[in-house]
């Protein structure tokens, strides 16, 4: 007697919800990442000598993070991600205000405003922008790996404390669960 019987499966179909984390967790590091080379390329010099190391050390400390605290891992990468594409973004749009504001002279301004403006404030405007695009150029990441490197250290000092504690109380790693 033949054994016509096919074996019984189980299949289960993609949701809208499970599509869109794929979507996420694929969609996201690439579309940063592909900022982060379009904003590099943009800026040229600048970008390859400063945005360029100072962009792969956030991607580092966000992963050195996401692999010393696994707990927080999810929330680690969302704000690498965030952070990193917030600084690029920020920094082509400075870059893009300068190249419009290069174009404005003080007599334009003195026209806009009809009044007496003194012919040093036109390239002052472009000036303060160029600061502000140095120090967002360095301190963005300077802040981003300050905070990743707190978080580590405060993290492994509660644990440590917490066993310290559990310790003192009499209890063991792993007979917490079997005291519940």
């Amino acid at each position: 007697m033949p054994n016509n019987k096919t074996p019984i499966t189980y299949k289960q179909n993609m949701s809208g919800a499970d599509l869109f984390r794929y979507m996420k967790a694929v969609g996201l590091p690439l579309g940063v990442f592909l900022l982060s080379l379009l904003a590099i390329q943009s800026l040229a010099g600048f970008g390859t000598k400063l945005v360029a190391p100072m962009t792969a050390v956030m991607w580092a400390i966000g992963a050195i993070s996401a692999i010393i605290l696994p707990s927080h891992r999810g929330s680690i990468l969302t704000e690498t991600h965030v952070a990193i594409a917030g600084y690029l973004a920020t920094l082509v749009a400075l870059k893009e205000i300068i190249a419009m504001m290069s174009g404005v002279s003080s007599e334009m301004l003195m026209a806009a405003f009809n009044q007496a403006i003194p012919v040093t404030c036109g390239s002052a405007i472009s000036g303060w922008l160029q600061t502000l695009m140095w120090i967002t150029a360095a301190m963005t990441p300077i802040g981003f790996v300050g905070m990743q490197v707190k978080r580590i250290f405060s993290f492994k000092r509660n644990q440590s404390t917490q066993k310290t504690f559990d310790r003192l109380r009499g209890i063991r790693p792993g007979m917490d669960e079997h005291l519940k």
